[in-house]
């Protein structure tokens, strides 16, 4: 029997991981992190009987030395290229062949190639089995682009069977690529093109049901674009009795049917990404379908009374917002009742729009791809240094996740009954463990407002205003957001240090900088 090849798919970790990615939540599951990327096991799947593959996730596992890989796939971010490189390296020199790809590495493709023998630009799936049969040969090039967007109609399940389901919580799926809109922050339209393409129902279904969990989360940028699509999706999906969150424009608070369908799939968790409450912000970011403040009360309210949680995605630090755009991010949390914010700092991914825009103005001296975690400042902002940008949106995170802020807000969005389905079906070991972590945590504490907290959720459980899981869910949720934010805390000196060795040119006066035209690396 002809010996096969052995392949790494690794994807590397993180040097600075920001709040929304809920390490803290995961370990208080007894996971190591939520999920991992979907490219790796979908790559594996693509990978033909000839190579012994190995996924490797560096936020749950170390990469072994016992073993010696022939051939390694290293799938790259802003946030983890640096890593992503020196395994590169580190592989290279013992003689494995490394090819890179993801985001990064598409649109870096020189810095890629320092450390790499090749480089998979774009989408892999058609690409993909090219190298290896190119591999196999001895003859791989050094770039790879793909002829046009894949077809995206099927593809095969993703290869959960390497993954150590027992580190993660939830798996990832998509069921369409492409994005209509092209905003400047933003690398999805430009990768996967502005026309929407979508995979046949029948497909996505067969993949839920063979994957080794209950629990998901839709990756595609906007889920319910395609409106008609979706409500047939979420149709097939009910009988499934499976357990979701997912990422979609605020416009699908216009469709009421389609809130009630994906409410009884399952879906328990949508992130909308607002950016910002300034029209200037929005105008400036290409992104002026959002509607910049107008009738979102409303849209917030149907969402809601879906029984669906809003995760309210924000970003500061465009030309026209100053400190008090933090304050009014604040404030308008407050004012619709929103406990689950992801609070980013603007940052310029390589390839965007922004990125060749502030390359221009020469704002990105001292530019540092591992911050690109959106909570370090990693570009000179036009109306606030980078020590007070960093100073207002750590004050700002913790007081949106103080426990009185989310006491406040949980009485005002539980209050209305209408968050009593049951969520997802809970391991009775699993429960028990967060029933002692919960009490552990909200009891026995000499924080009032913990303990109030706790009150707070027992009474509208009793009073049946909102379901148990879902009520206690809730509280294990803000207890994992407090400590990666007290963890970040912790780490304040430390960050502040790098922010003044990268920032030495501009002045220190909050909410100021120099001229930028003479400061230009």
């Amino acid at each position: 029997m002809k010996k096969k090849f052995i392949l790494f798919l690794v994807s590397p970790r993180q040097k600075f991981c920001n709040y929304p990615a809920q390490t803290e939540l995961a370990k208080i599951f007894g996971k190591r992190r939520f999920m991992i990327p979907l490219a790796l096991p979908t790559l594996a799947a693509l990978t033909p009987d000839a190579f012994e593959i190995h996924i490797y996730d560096e936020e749950i596992e170390s990469l072994p030395e016992h073993i010696k890989p022939d051939l390694v796939g290293i799938t790259t971010l802003a946030a983890t290229a640096k890593r992503a490189f020196f395994l590169g390296d580190k592989f290279r020199e013992i003689g494995a062949k490394v090819v890179f790809g993801g985001a990064y590495a598409s649109y870096m493709t020189d810095e890629a190639l320092l450390h790499g023998d090749s480089v998979i630009v774009g989408e892999a799936e058609n690409s993909w089995p090219v190298f290896l049969k190119d591999f196999e040969n001895g003859q791989i090039r050094r770039i790879y682009r793909p002829d046009g967007m894949v077809p995206y109609l099927s593809q095969p399940p993703p290869r959960w069977d390497l993954v150590n389901m027992k580190r993660i919580f939830q798996v990832g799926i998509q069921v369409s690529r492409g994005c209509p809109f092209n905003c400047d922050f933003c690398l999805v339209s430009k990768t996967f093109g502005r026309e929407m393409r979508y995979r046949s129902i029948g497909n996505v279904v067969d993949e839920i049901r063979s994957a080794p969990t209950k629990y998901f989360f839709f990756v595609d940028d906007n889920l319910t674009f395609n409106k008609n699509y979706v409500k047939e999706l979420m149709k097939a999906l009910i009988p499934l009795r499976i357990s979701w969150g997912c990422m979609c424009s605020i416009d699908v608070a216009k469709d009421e049917e389609l809130l009630k369908l994906m409410a009884e799939a399952g879906c328990f968790n949508i992130l909308i990404g607002f950016e910002s409450l300034s029209p200037a912000s929005l105008t400036e970011a290409n992104k002026g379908h959002n509607q910049g403040g107008k009738n979102y009360a409303e849209a917030i309210r149907r969402i809601n009374g879906a029984g669906i949680h809003i995760n309210a995605s924000f970003v500061v630090g465009f030309d026209s917002d100053t400190l008090a755009s933090f304050d009014r991010i604040f404030d308008f949390t407050m004012e619709h009742h929103l406990p689950f914010v992801n609070l980013h700092l603007l940052s310029a991914p390589p390839g965007t729009a922004i990125f060749d825009k502030l390359s221009g103005e020469g704002r990105l001296s001292g530019y540092n791809s591992d911050l690109g975690g959106g909570h370090i400042p990693n570009m000179h902002y036009k109306n606030m240094s980078q020590e007070a940008i960093f100073e207002k949106y750590m004050e700002t995170v913790e007081r949106l996740f103080f426990f009185r802020t989310i006491r406040e807000k949980a009485l005002a969005l539980f209050e209305g009954g209408n968050f009593t389905r049951p969520g997802g079906e809970i391991p009775f070991l699993l429960k028990m463990r967060l029933v002692v972590i919960t009490f552990q945590a909200f009891l026995f504490t000499s924080d009032p407002d913990r303990r109030k907290l706790l009150f707070t959720m027992i009474h509208l459980v009793r009073s049946k205003k909102v379901a148990v899981d879902k009520g206690f869910g809730f509280l294990i949720s803000i207890l994992g957001f407090n400590r990666h934010i007290l963890e970040h805390r912790r780490n304040h000196n430390q960050y502040m240090d790098l922010i003044r060795s990268r920032n030495k040119d501009y002045r220190k006066e909050p909410g100021v900088h120099t001229d930028l035209k003479s400061h230009i690396a």
